[in-house]
């Protein structure tokens, strides 16, 4: 499982719809990229229970069911944009469908994500990681994040597909990936944008009565890794704005596009695997290799 002499740094991102790519790795992604490192994006869903912010796309997927296919290909097509933007190198599209946010119709489906055999989905990760010989993995946590059932899966599928790559298979050579992350929002930087977006007159959860500071984003003490991604934010906004059906024109992604450079300047993860860099916080999700 060693290293081929001269390769660049390969950086494996595993997400579960369109647009996550952006959202929480979107500057990494720019400045791998820029940096020469090699980039592979797998993105497990099409993003079918998404709803649509451009009503110019004439699409009802709620309404109609038969628009959901057609929502897929769209944000497939807006995925392989950004995509592009974001100068990945490989991306692989695994084409489940989109399960929807916990207690919707969508959990139900049979070909929904969330309802894959587990085997099936780690095995195709692990085949793309003994392919790509990846030095850092990047996914989400056991809790998706916020609890998305499709963000939790395609955790399980990425932790299971880790292990599975370290085994031999036909034609493939086994591969250990050194570094493994999980991503992250400061919960102290959320919070600070509710509050402000309140002063403005918007609703934000911090209005509901039941409340709990600690249901939302990662706790500062628990952060292993910022990475600067402030000269990457143009980048990063044109890539989101290529999900036109997801992005819309509302009004708390033009205020976070306004106060990017001030309150997400960075990017950040909770490293799982790979050892502690002298000093503390990591500023690069390759340091130490």
């Amino acid at each position: 499982m060693n290293r081929e002499a001269g390769k660049p740094f390969t950086l494996f991102l595993v997400h579960a719809h369109p647009d996550d790519e952006c959202s929480s790795t979107g500057g990494l992604l720019l400045r791998s990229a820029a940096e020469g490192r090699r980039t592979v994006l797998l993105t497990c869903t099409n993003g079918e229970w998404g709803e649509v912010k451009d009503p110019r796309l004439g699409l009802r997927p709620r309404e109609r069911p038969g628009d959901r296919r057609r929502l897929g290909e769209v944000r497939l097509e807006e995925l392989r944009r950004a995509a592009r933007i974001l100068g990945v190198a490989h991306l692989h599209p695994l084409g489940y469908h989109d399960s929807g946010m916990a207690g919707w119709e969508g959990n139900r489906d049979p070909q929904a994500f969330v309802n894959a055999p587990l085997e099936e989905p780690a095995g195709r990760i692990a085949a793309l990681i003994r392919e790509h010989r990846p030095e850092v993995l990047i996914t989400y946590d056991a809790k998706g994040g916020y609890g998305h059932p499709d963000h939790i899966m395609a955790h399980r599928a990425a932790t299971a597909a880790l292990a599975e790559a370290e085994r031999p298979a036909p034609g493939q050579e086994p591969w250990r990936v050194p570094k493994v992350y999980h991503t992250a929002f400061s919960r102290r930087r959320i919070l600070r944008t509710w509050r402000l977006m309140r002063l403005l007159g918007q609703r934000t959860p911090l209005d509901d009565p039941d409340f709990r500071e600690d249901r939302y984003g990662t706790a500062e003490e628990e952060i292993t890794t910022r990475v600067d991604v402030r000269p990457y934010l143009s980048g990063k906004w044109r890539a989101l704005r290529a999900h036109r059906s997801q992005i819309g024109g509302s009004f708390f992604w033009r205020f976070m596009r306004l106060t990017a450079r001030w309150n997400f300047p960075e990017e950040c993860f909770v490293r799982v695997r790979g050892g502690a860099p002298p000093g503390g916080v990591e500023r690069s999700v390759f340091e130490g290799l």
